[in-house]
């Protein structure tokens, strides 16, 4: 894998940490991914009149891509709800890489090398490892929101990669996800709570503004990294966000990381190297 490339992804990761850790400082998740993805839409309608139009090949993809990330909210906000941000973040993006590397070899036809498949497992162990057990009891009902929203996170990447890859036109499909799925999922945000929602526009604008631009940077970075090298690759290299949120979980949040997921930050690091190696 390409320095930059490298360097990239693992800039995106921490990223998309960041932005999750301010959906799980609100205390309605649902309230503060509405405000994040109102002010992506706001930027990609900005942005719109300087990218082309989606192709009539791209809008069926396009659509069913927003299905997909829509689906991923609603899960992930169900997560948040019933389970710790250092546990539920680890569990659905380590999560991802499994379904990505089986939907990529399945239904792509792509082919891994032994050191590539080896990678993808060494960091699914660490952060199943990372994210076993919260604070002595087990995660219960955020656990299985939690898987359900890495397996969405794998059919929406999975997608996105194939369309960046085979259809192409990278920036219109970015610009036009985030001003369409913006629109879906400030709407869904309002009308779970409209009087929650309005006035946290300007009491939690910082969560918008702040959570907004780290969610579509990280993704272009990953979309933009998937039409360099294969996309159970970025997939993988992409849930070392678990990292930044093992820190964010312990310095924000005051969750202390126990010798088994100090063990499990190092199968990660093993991971990182062989996928740097590949």
């Amino acid at each position: 894998m390409p320095i930059e490339v490298f360097l990239a992804v693992l800039l995106a990761a921490g990223l998309h940490a960041g932005w999750n850790a301010l959906v799980k400082i609100n205390t309605e998740p649902i309230i503060a991914i509405g405000l994040i993805m109102a002010c992506t839409g706001i930027v990609a309608f900005v942005i719109m009149p300087f990218v082309a139009l989606p192709s009539a090949q791209m809008w069926p993809w396009l659509l069913f891509t927003l299905v997909l990330h829509f689906g991923y909210k609603v899960c992930l906000v169900k997560a948040y709800a019933q389970g710790d941000f250092g546990q539920v973040y680890p569990i659905a993006r380590g999560s991802g890489p499994v379904w990505v590397l089986l939907f990529s070899v399945m239904v792509l036809g792509a082919e891994l090398s032994q050191s590539q498949i080896l990678s993808v497992l060494l960091i699914t162990s660490g952060v199943a490892a990372l994210s076993r057990f919260k604070r002595g009891r087990p995660l219960g009902a955020g656990f299985y929101y939690a898987l359900v929203t890495g397996l969405w996170i794998a059919s929406y990447t999975t997608v996105d990669g194939y369309v960046v890859r085979q259809i192409g036109g990278l920036h219109s499909f970015v610009v036009w996800l985030f001003l369409l799925d913006g629109v879906i999922t400030s709407i869904w945000a309002y009308r779970y709570n409209p009087q929650v929602f309005i006035s946290s526009l300007t009491r939690y604008w910082f969560v918008a503004v702040g959570g907004g631009a780290m969610s579509m940077a990280a993704f272009w970075i990953c979309l933009w990294a998937m039409t360099q090298v294969p996309v159970a690759m970025v997939a993988a290299l992409r849930e070392t966000s678990v990292l930044f949120g093992a820190l964010l979980s312990t310095y924000i949040f005051k969750e202390q990381l126990s010798h088994l997921r100090w063990f499990a930050v190092g199968l990660i690091c093993a991971g990182l190297i062989l996928i740097k190696l590949a």
